[in-house]
């Protein structure tokens, strides 16, 4: 008796592992951020969820903060050592999340033009998670805080 409740508790725990894990893989939820990283970054854009690019990614945005898309964002040797840190650490591996250009730009990853497309909606900027994605500042991209214009659709 006490071998057979301990194979179905085993095969409950795996099954119910099995679907905490997908239910955390779709929820698209990346935050909250540590505070250090959404202040800084988040001063000037959306603090972007760590995972959405690789390492190398990271490494490039970090690394070229003097000239940040036409901006001298420029922070402190620890602030940067730090900052690196926890996006490397929160990094994602796949291929399609790698930069497929010099500046390292997130909306340039394959993953984010096959989610959202080439072409922003009309009078928006992919830059600017927020306007879709309205809780985008706390790192939240699901499905239930997504407001985006009436009519759009993925352009290419």
């Amino acid at each position: 008796m006490m071998k057979i409740s301990t194979t179905i508790f085993t095969a409950m725990s795996l099954v119910l592992a099995g679907m905490a894990s997908t239910a955390a893989a779709g929820d698209h939820s990346y935050g909250p951020y540590p505070a250090y990283y959404s202040e800084e970054c988040g001063s000037c854009h959306v603090p972007y969820p760590p995972q959405r690019m690789t390492q190398a990614g990271w490494e490039i945005q970090i690394k070229g903060l003097k000239q940040h898309f036409g901006t001298d964002a420029s922070i402190d040797a620890p602030a940067s050592q730090k900052i690196l840190a926890y996006l490397v650490n929160n990094a994602g591996v796949k291929e399609k999340l790698a930069p497929t250009e010099a500046t390292a730009r997130i909306t340039k990853t394959h993953w984010f033009v096959k989610e959202h497309g080439t072409m922003p909606p009309k009078g928006k900027a992919f830059s600017d998670c927020t306007q879709c994605h309205t809780q985008a500042g706390q790192g939240d991209y699901s499905e239930r805080s997504l407001k985006t214009p009436a009519g759009w659709r993925r352009g290419s």
